[in-house]
């Protein structure tokens, strides 16, 4: 992919107005999904929605501009933000756009899950829209790491987080290239689980980290708005299509529902097929990833199951 089209299909693409001659010594301005945004240098307050950029501040030491962020599944590895300092913001996808006033933001960081707001929330600051694109997502983190540490005044950290991360996906390369397992990635949802072969769990898995798949990607009809039938994962399928490993995201237990039962397969099927079940961490792979630690972990978790 020539760099032109990376910069495209990136989920965000800083533009540094001093190369033009206009840009504030006091602001950046961004082109994220599609959308223009003059957003401060150096923000006071911040209020985030997304886990992954909320990470990605605590990883730059720019933890203490947090303002406000969603606490009711806020990831266990970020429960230092439930404290009486930081305003909940309400639910992830049920924003309170008055709380969040009250606030008195300067910057507001949001997901795909909160976009429906955004024209309200934009009344209030500027707003970042920093979802990781699926089909780029190391391309998209990085580019998030970078803007998070220009805005931030927090170049050279941001650099070398990049940098470091970089180093851990091609030292984990180097070990999935050599290895034959292969492998699916599986959600759970409320007692069924099915493929997510097209995921930006998949995509990292597969595309970044390189592990091999047991079962060919879908192709995906971009002309029709009909979703594809999802593809159940049950005894027989492991039996049919003997996958080394089994990487579970497990939506149930991120949202504080039930979690996936441990007998879900039948342990006879899974050692005749040979087939390893990884248990990922749920709030990191549903509810966070794209953040300078999430991602960290990430490799970690894939990586352990490979050697």
């Amino acid at each position: 992919m020539n760099k032109k089209k990376k910069l495209i299909l990136s989920t965000i693409a800083a533009v540094i107005l001093g190369l033009t001659g206009c840009q504030s010594s006091n602001t950046i301005t961004v082109k994220t999904n599609e959308q223009t945004v003059v957003v401060p240098k150096t923000p006071h307050k911040i209020v985030v929605m997304n886990y992954g950029a909320l990470d990605t501040l605590d990883a730059l030491g720019k933890g203490a501009l947090v303002v406000g962020t969603s606490q009711s599944v806020i990831p266990d590895y970020l429960k230092q933000y439930k404290n009486i300092k930081v305003t909940d913001t309400g639910s992830m996808k049920d924003s309170n756009i008055e709380i969040i006033k009250q606030s008195k933001p300067d910057l507001i960081i949001i997901d795909g899950r909160q976009a429906n707001k955004y024209q309200e929330l934009s009344k209030i600051a500027p707003v970042l829209n920093l979802s990781v694109d699926s089909k780029n997502y190391w391309q998209s983190t990085e580019d998030h790491i970078r803007l998070l540490g220009q805005i931030t005044n927090t170049n050279d950290l941001a650099n070398d987080i990049i940098q470091s991360l970089n180093k851990k996906i091609q030292n984990a390369q180097s070990i999935t290239q050599v290895s034959n397992k292969k492998a699916i990635v599986v959600i759970h949802n409320e007692g069924k689980v099915f493929l997510i072969n097209n995921s930006s769990s998949a995509t990292l898995i597969h595309d970044v980290l390189k592990v091999k798949r047991a079962v060919p990607l879908t192709a995906i009809n971009v002309n029709t708005k009909e979703r594809p039938k999802p593809t159940f994962i049950d005894n027989q399928y492991i039996a049919e299509n003997k996958p080394d490993i089994i990487y579970v995201v497990d939506r149930s237990k991120a949202i504080g529902k039930q979690a996936m039962v441990n007998d879900y397969f039948d342990q006879k099927v899974l050692t005749k097929a040979k087939t390893k079940v990884v248990n990922l961490t749920s709030d990191i792979w549903y509810l966070s990833g794209g953040g300078a630690e999430s991602l960290d972990r990430q490799i970690d978790e894939v990586i352990n199951a490979i050697k």
